[in-house]
């Protein structure tokens, strides 16, 4: 699941920094010039949902196992965990082939 995507027709591969500035929606391959959807919240959702249960868990396991906790270090092990939650959110991305219609094949050809 953690992956750069690539692009379903020609395999073509996108770096970090191109995946992190996508937007959801209808994308043209940089190589093959073919159609394709980026998939941003399927990925996110499962991610997000994983990376609040692991606090919700630590967090607890923190509380019940030291009677003197410092919440100094309490914040800074959340915000640590959120952060790497972060640098982990483009490699959710994935890419998933569109059908061209006949319409714009043509204008693809007639631009190269």
């Amino acid at each position: 699941m953690l992956k750069l995507p690539v692009c379903p027709h020609c395999h073509a591969v996108y770096s970090y920094a191109e995946i992190s500035g996508m937007k959801q929606g209808e994308r043209f391959c940089y190589h093959c010039k073919k159609k394709y959807r980026v998939n941003k919240k399927t990925g996110s959702l499962i991610l997000i949902s994983v990376v609040c249960i692991v606090l919700i868990f630590i967090n607890l396991l923190i509380f019940l196992t030291n009677e003197n906790i410092n919440m100094i270090l309490l914040v800074l092990l959340n915000f640590s965990v959120v952060t790497a939650a972060v640098l982990i959110l483009p490699l959710t991305v994935r890419f998933k082939a569109e059908k061209i219609r006949k319409a714009e094949k043509k204008r693809l050809k007639n631009k190269q």
